[in-house]
């Protein structure tokens, strides 16, 4: 019996958990550099991480756990600019015009009846990612970068678009959705030697009865 609980422990010390941590307000130095937003947070973790789980739903960016993460403009620099988005109530592009300090974004017309919420968020060099609430119907603003170093602005690594689809909608292509976990290999072979030496020791008390 104590083997048991052993290899039990054992199996559950292995099993990936993922904890849950809490975005915070922004101050008003940034909480304004995108418009039209209703809202604007900073997450509690250096980058906005589509694995294991998304970090905006870590956090529950604006109370809202469900975002799923569509793709990213600026990531291969100034000039990567443009991201589609393939549901099937249409095809729509996400888009900014400017550098990676300040510019203009925009969004197809009609894209609000596939999304209930649209969430911009901005990574740099320095600080904690920042998110920005879409108002409900915009389609187009204006962004500064929200990433400061001793009160300098500094470039943005990538704009990332997240959004929480309306009813019916589906996705017909990737990027769409939050990536599902995977365990790493080491701890599926953790887990399986625990499962074995489980199965070992029952069949032990078994043939000792």
């Amino acid at each position: 019996m104590r083997l048991l609980n052993k290899m039990l422990v054992v199996a559950a010390l292995v099993i990936p958990t993922y904890s849950h941590a809490a975005s915070i307000a922004c101050d008003a130095a940034i909480e304004n550099k995108v418009t039209l937003n209703m809202g604007c947070e900073v997450g509690s973790q250096k980058n906005d991480k589509l694995n294991p789980t998304l970090a905006v739903n870590d956090d529950a960016m604006f109370g809202i756990t469900n975002w799923e993460f569509f793709g990213k403009i600026f990531e291969g620099g100034s000039g990567d600019n443009s991201l589609d988005i393939n549901l099937s109530t249409g095809n729509y592009t996400f888009s900014a015009t400017g550098d990676l300090q300040m510019g203009t974004w925009s969004m197809t017309s009609g894209i609000w009846t596939a999304f209930d919420d649209i969430m911009l968020v901005f990574k740099g060099g320095n600080p904690n990612f920042t998110g920005y609430h879409i108002k409900d119907g915009e389609i187009s603003g204006s962004y500064m970068t929200p990433q400061l170093k001793d009160g300098k602005p500094q470039d943005i690594s990538h704009i990332s678009f997240y959004g929480v689809k309306g009813d019916g909608v589906e996705c017909q292509a990737t990027p769409c959705g939050p990536i599902p976990p995977v365990p790493e290999p080491s701890s599926i072979a953790l887990f399986m030697l625990g499962m074995t030496g489980v199965g070992c020791a029952v069949r032990r008390r078994k043939n000792k009865q």
